[in-house]
């Protein structure tokens, strides 16, 4: 059991860093770049944006645990955590799917500028460019000169390498525009077979991912902290002997079964019990499960203490639970 419980911690380890690093990869890179870089070559705004996103995205992960047990221990603060934890799960999740889509645009941009064809055609604008400012230089000579047939024919030239550096720029946008990694690629085949647009179909898998990202990993995150949670209560229950089990039923100082089944039927820890119940440190309404948790033996010590004083009638039933009888 040690190792599936310290597997699903690992599982939620990674899961989180990766949340993590998707947040904050894309809370960087809002910020303008303007500005000098001070670490690692972000700007004061981005490392204010990522130290931001990596306060959210830890609260993300403690405001359902933490509001849990405070609820438990009834504090109201404990609502608000959870209350808020839902919106923290949504952005997040939103910047999952940011991160990933503007890291797969990323990449289909520099895998077009690395391909031969755009290249190529890098190259041959280039050399229109060339040519069409050294024929306006031209131009600008002859006219100076008075050579005015000679510049009205170069102005010709000059028409035809412009409509050639407009083909050439149309080409280059076809070629970024049909550009596609290994992703797009696979996500373009599974358009073809589910005959649906591909960026939707990249859109809802990166949604998808994104979801499984946070919630499975907040998810292992809380079955690790609840399975550390048991073994923490079996490593507090008392251990039962051999003799204990095989003692004298009528002894009522041993007796953890019934607080009714003789007069008293208390040990001296739990007789110490019930007078701080009766005297009120634990409130009022003195609440059974919360006492479990804070006294050594858990329901086995506390539950007959609650019978023995609702028979003497210091406690009473109030809905689910008890309070306090007061004359």
């Amino acid at each position: 059991m040690n190792f599936w419980k310290y597997t699903t911690g690992l599982a939620a380890l990674i899961f989180c860093g990766t949340s993590v690093v998707f947040t904050v990869g894309l809370w960087i890179s809002i910020p303008s770049a303007e500005g000098q870089p001070l670490v690692w070559g972000l700007t004061a705004g981005g490392i204010v944006a990522g130290l931001t996103a990596t306060a959210l995205e830890l609260c993300k992960f403690s405001f359902a645990p933490l509001g849990l047990w405070l609820r438990s221990k009834g504090r109201p603060i404990g609502n608000v955590l959870l209350t808020l934890w839902p919106f923290l799960v949504l952005i997040s999740i939103a910047a999952t799917v940011g991160f990933l889509e503007s890291h797969t645009a990323e990449q289909k941009q520099l895998n077009t500028r690395n391909s031969l064809e755009y290249q190529t055609m890098q190259q041959q604008l280039s050399s229109l460019e060339q040519q069409i400012n050294n024929l306006n230089g031209i131009i600008a000579t002859d006219a100076a000169n008075n050579y005015r047939k000679r510049a009205i024919k170069t102005a010709e030239q000059l028409e035809n390498l412009e409509q050639r550096r407009s083909e050439a720029i149309a080409q280059l946008k076809a070629i970024q525009g049909s550009g596609s990694d290994s992703a797009q690629a696979a996500f373009s085949g599974l358009a073809l077979l589910t005959h649906t647009d591909p960026q939707k179909l990249q859109y809802s898998a990166f949604l998808a991912l994104a979801v499984i990202t946070d919630l499975v990993g907040l998810v292992a995150l809380l079955a690790f902290n609840s399975a550390l949670t048991v073994v923490s209560d079996d490593a507090d229950k008392p251990e039962t002997s051999t003799e204990d089990q095989q003692s004298d039923p009528n002894d009522c100082e041993i007796s953890t079964e019934s607080a009714t089944a003789c007069d008293n039927g208390l040990n001296e820890m739990q007789k110490s019990l019930a007078e701080r119940i009766a005297a009120g440190e634990f409130g009022p309404k003195p609440v059974l499960r919360n006492i479990n948790r804070e006294v050594k033996g858990g329901n086995n010590v506390v539950q007959p203490v609650f019978e023995y004083l609702e028979k003497q009638g210091v406690l009473e039933r109030a809905g689910r639970g008890f309070a306090l009888i007061t004359n």
